[in-house]
């Protein structure tokens, strides 16, 4: 079955594809990081592969919704609503991927003291994606309840958990940021520009979801 006919089902049962194959991506970023922490080019090279492959499933999705979305159609939501959200998806898939390519440019040693920080840090973005993929997945059920009653109740415990867990995520990416910069010393010039910008498009990954969410927010609360 093609995505424009679960389109023509309902638009948000092609959400729920598209969200399937970003979380394709971002489910392999731990073992990225592990990775790249261990200087495993190989294995560096082979994930960066996959989400390549999944970044490029989400694209296709994305481009056959957008294409089964003329301007005329009845939904419940407004054209545009729907266009944010597919485009905050997108950039969560779009993000791991670069991340995915970051890595790949060389391995650089990052210093014990940060290593823990980084997996609460990768964890936390994760659950915020994650959980962003839970209000896609209600979203049906909304539907069906007219964006009413105790189903929005849960869709709002979620996004209000989204929006908590990312300002957590920001937290630690500050500090993650600091540690890296008190440790300059062990790092030359390229690998420390390096990490910067590894640690700023991780965290692009849960500001993306999150930009998803509050569009969802948008929509329930009208």
């Amino acid at each position: 079955m093609s995505v424009f006919d679960i389109f023509r089902k309902s638009p948000f049962a092609a959400l729920n594809e598209m969200m399937k194959e970003v979380v394709e991506c971002t489910d392999r970023v731990p073992t990225l990081y592990e990775a790249f922490l261990n200087s495993d080019k190989e294995n560096i090279e082979r994930i960066a592969k996959e989400i390549s492959d999944h970044e490029y499933k989400t694209d296709m999705i994305k481009n056959e919704i957008r294409q089964s979305l003329p301007s005329s159609i009845f939904m419940p939501v407004a054209r545009g609503d729907l266009l944010q959200i597919i485009s905050s998806m997108d950039a969560i898939a779009d993000k791991t991927e670069d991340l995915g390519v970051l890595m790949t440019f060389k391995t650089v040693k990052i210093p014990e003291n940060v290593k823990a920080e980084i997996s609460e840090f990768v964890k936390r973005v994760l659950i915020v994606v994650n959980l962003s993929k839970e209000v896609i997945e209600e979203l049906e059920t909304l539907k069906a309840a007219s964006f009413a009653g105790p189903e929005t109740k849960t869709v709002s415990d979620l996004l209000d958990k989204i929006n908590e867990t990312e300002h957590e995520t920001d937290k630690f990416q500050y500090n993650l940021t600091k540690k890296v910069f008190n440790n300059e010393q062990e790092l030359d010039c390229s690998s420390l520009v390096l990490w910067l910008k590894i640690i700023e498009t991780t965290g692009g990954i849960a500001n993306a979801a999150e930009k998803m969410a509050n569009r969802i927010r948008l929509i329930i609360s009208q």
